[in-house]
Parts: C-alpha cells; structure tokens; sequence
C-alpha cells in the first residue's frame, strides 16, 4: 500500500476521522479510557497542540495515521525544553501496522521538528506500548528514564533524539 503524508488542513482531514482513529487505536487498544478520550481527543484540542501529520491510504482515502509536532515553547508542550519539540499521540490503525507507517510518521515528525529549529525530539509513551518501544528505538530515539514521570495514577517513560 502506498500513504500520503501531509498535513491535516492539505489532507482534508474531517473531525470524525480523526476522533474515530484515535478511539481505535487508543481506546480499543486499551491505553486510554473512554471517559479519558473524550477530552483529549476533542478534535479542536488536538489540532490545537500542534502540527498534525496524517496519513491517508492512496487506494480508499482511510485515514490510516497519524502524530502531532509540538514545537519548541509551544503552550501544548508536556516536558519539552526550550529548543525541543515534542511528538504527541503517534497512531496508525491495526489494519496498516507492519507496512512501514508508523515509521514514516515518525520520521516525518522528526523532520518537521528540524524545520521548527529544534536541537532535539522528546516523547513520552505507557510501559506497556511494545511495539511502539520498538518503533521509537529503530528510529533513533533512546530511553532517557530520568524525565520518566506518573501522570493521573498511570506511569510514562520518555524517549528522546537529538536532531
């Protein structure tokens, strides 16, 4: 399969969309609670953190991914220093893992991150996201387990990258 990454306004991508591929890939996945989503999956709350990158299937226009570029300074920002830019809610829906998605996402951030003049890259991830360890790892990016925190009773572990 082949995917277009651009961003959300180029890809035409409609609220629906992308609350109903978050609620797939978080909700149903078991890492968020549905009360949870609710609000930080608002769609006006998501595209408000930052640059949202999606990925739509060439062939059936599905909105397969997508990840969010919040750039250094940025009011959205969680952990980030001053010349970091952070990578918020990485998805890709079940029926396109192990095509090379979630990597080109990925990738795709990073380099928006360069073009915001960011030194570095940090995002934070729930111990039981394996494969997206994996994916952040072959990527380039190492665990940095001093900026670890707990967030509402729930651990996360911080992943970083010099760009």
């Amino acid at each position: 399969m082949r995917f277009s990454i651009e961003t959300a306004t180029e890809l035409n991508v409609e609220d629906e969309e992308l609350q109903d591929l978050l609620r797939c890939v978080y909700v149903q996945g078991g890492f968020t609670s549905e009360a949870r989503a609710s609000s930080i999956f608002d769609p006006a709350a998501v595209r408000s953190r930052g640059l949202l990158l999606c990925a739509r299937d060439d062939a059936t226009s599905a909105l397969a991914g997508m990840v969010i570029v919040v750039s250094p300074g940025s009011p959205a920002a969680g952990m980030q220093g001053s010349d970091e830019s952070e990578l918020h809610l990485l998805g890709v829906r079940s029926e396109y893992r192990g095509q090379g998605l979630g990597r080109a996402l990925v990738l795709a951030a990073v380099e928006a991150a360069k073009s915001m003049d960011s030194s570095r890259m940090v995002l934070w991830t729930q111990p039981t996201m394996h494969a997206a360890h994996r994916l952040y790892e072959a990527t380039g990016f190492t665990r940095a387990p001093h900026r670890d925190f707990r967030s509402e009773e729930r651990e996360f572990m911080v992943f970083e990258k010099r760009i």
